[in-house]
């Protein structure tokens, strides 16, 4: 959907040289950061391993309740900002003004993460009066490592502006790795709770932005020179993909809050969480491959058929393997949570149509298309909140599942049909550019 915003973002800041994206650039740079989020992945089944073997249901259920607080709470406060810089570095003419744009969205972070953190130490009495849980301590335990969150947002999007891939990965593989020895010490000490893991995982977020921020090489003198412009894109642009990242979010974070408020046992948020966990690698490709394209697609007019064929080949057979396999080795592998071996089958669905709109998404927005991408969202979230209060009253957790994987599928054919309109949308600003 092209919109007067639209058209202002897309012309707001000059145009980087125009480079057509090579299909061989594309495979090396997927295999790389799909290699580090496999190492990152595999870093992660450890983790579970030990959160499964040293923390009971009711532990992990606290644990995933308090994630979802904090980090639905950072995308508030991230107002676009980060969204907006990663186009101001992909349209950036040379390294020291990229630097430079850098150098001002580190003083952004550093004044979303202050904001977060006093805001959920102020709220964490609120959360347990409405929810009726006992965390106020704990979130309020957290609020000041919270303020590390941010970063790993301007990380994740700076580097996908800069397509700087590789210190992308080395971020993933940090973080995974810096969380895992947190927790192995942990419990080998026989210290592991739900407090002590959402400190370990805070602090490794920090730890590993900072170390990534290190290679990045921010310029701080002169980055005053990129606020305004960042700002400017940030109304337009990048508001449009805050509410389309809080919306989306919510869409996905939301079923934690709907099931503790209406499933008295938070044990079963905990068995749902790790289901949910096991099933999520299944997206990690298609993710991989439309972050190491947004420098690309800012450039070209479709997205390859190549990457929509392949990428929906590999995400078929990994959701059926999930599908007709998971939920057998879930029970042997993990007995302890076997109880949640049925959600797997919903979760595979769910990851295959996450997986799917990928390409398409990071197209629109690489476009300047936000707008379609707000669209999407604020349609997704309206009917993914409206099938959660509607499954999860009567059919708990599983009707948690089956509702966000009806979501996705409504998620990838908005993206497929608002990508077909920006094709026909572009069409005669191409024919008029050639003539």
């Amino acid at each position: 959907m092209n919109s007067e915003a639209d058209t202002l973002s897309a012309n707001s800041l000059p145009a980087a040289p125009t480079a057509a994206p090579r299909f061989g650039e594309t495979i090396r740079q997927t295999g790389v950061l799909f290699s580090a989020q496999t190492g990152a992945m595999v870093v992660n089944l450890l983790v579970s391993l030990v959160l499964l073997r040293w923390m009971e249901p009711t532990e992990m259920g606290r644990l995933a309740f308090c994630l979802s607080v904090i980090l639905i709470s950072n995308l508030f406060f991230e107002v676009g900002i980060f969204a907006a810089g990663s186009r101001v570095l992909a349209l950036a003419h040379n390294a020291e003004d990229q630097r430079r744009a850098l150098g001002a969205l580190v003083y952004f972070a550093a004044a979303i993460g202050a904001l977060l953190a006093m805001f959920i130490a102020a709220t964490s009495p609120l959360i347990d009066l409405v929810f009726h849980t006992d965390l106020r301590w704990l979130l309020m335990t957290a609020a000041a490592l919270a303020f590390f969150l941010p970063f790993q947002l301007l990380i994740e999007l700076s580097c996908q502006g800069l397509n700087r891939i590789r210190q992308l990965a080395i971020f993933q593989l940090s973080l995974s790795g810096l969380y895992l020895s947190a927790l192995l010490v942990l419990a080998v000490r026989h210290r592991l709770t739900a407090k002590s893991a959402l400190v370990a995982y805070l602090t490794a977020t920090g730890i590993a932005a900072l170390l990534t921020l290190v290679q990045l090489r921010p310029a701080f003198q002169g980055a005053s020179q990129f606020i305004r412009p960042t700002l400017k894109e940030a109304r337009h642009y990048g508001l449009n993909l805050y509410l389309a990242r809080i919306t989306a979010t919510a869409s996905v974070r939301l079923d934690n809050f709907v099931i503790k408020y209406f499933v008295a046992d938070i044990a079963l948020l905990g068995l749902y969480d790790r289901a949910q966990k096991l099933a999520n690698p299944i997206s990690t490709l298609a993710r991989a491959l439309a972050i190491t394209r947004f420098r690309a697609f800012a450039n070209v007019k479709r997205v390859p058929e190549r990457i929509t064929k392949w990428n929906t080949i590999i995400l078929l057979a990994s959701s059926l393997a999930m599908a007709a396999f998971g939920p057998y080795l879930l029970a042997h592998v993990f007995p302890k949570y076997a109880d949640s071996a049925p959600l797997l089958v919903p979760f595979a669905a769910f990851n295959l149509f996450a997986g799917l709109f990928q390409p398409y998404n990071t197209f629109l927005a690489a476009r300047g298309h936000s707008a379609a991408i707000r669209n999407i969202a604020l349609v997704v979230t309206f009917v993914s909140i409206v099938g959660l209060f509607v499954t999860v009253p009567r059919y708990g957790t599983l009707g948690a599942a089956w509702a966000g994987a009806f979501t996705m599928l409504l998620d990838y054919l908005l993206h497929l049909y608002y990508y077909r309109k920006s094709l026909k949308a572009e069409a005669p600003i191409a024919t008029q550019t050639e003539k």
